[in-house]
């Protein structure tokens, strides 16, 4: 049983970044025009590299992390980990909490994302603490 209960949260979480990561290679994904115009608004800095190139980016580092979970565990819990800061990091400085539903104008503001980046930040910080390398017991 032991197993498979260090083995599902790194399964599930995997599943949950090749969704996310999908999502960031195939669909619309108003999230990095936001963060570009926020940026540019708030520091006059224009970044018009974000869109599609952190979104590519960001997709290609959930793939890594979902393959490193089902191989490495410790490594991917690590990457995911980082990966999931940075997003709630970004919801907590310049994206703020409720972000819009879809790039249309006017669209709803939801908080989903920023939800699912801390569901996704404390499983990954789970999986890792879970696959940790333990020590063997010093040698007297």
């Amino acid at each position: 049983m032991r197993p498979f209960l260090t083995a599902a949260p790194s399964v599930i979480l995997a599943a949950f970044l090749v969704f996310m990561g999908i999502q960031k290679f195939a669909g619309n994904v108003p999230i990095f025009s936001i963060i570009e115009a926020n940026v540019s608004d708030k520091t006059g800095i224009t970044l018009a590299f974000i869109e599609p190139f952190g979104r590519y980016f960001t997709g290609a580092l959930e793939f890594l992390a979902a393959g490193l979970l089902l191989t490495k565990r410790f490594w991917g819990g690590v990457l995911a980990t980082m990966v999931a800061a940075g997003a709630v990091a970004a919801h907590l400085t310049f994206l703020g909490i409720s972000t819009p539903e879809s790039s249309a104008s006017g669209a709803a503001e939801s908080p989903v994302l920023f939800y699912m980046a801390l569901g996704a930040l404390a499983l990954s910080a789970l999986v890792t603490f879970l696959a940790r390398p333990q020590q063997a017991p010093a040698q007297t």
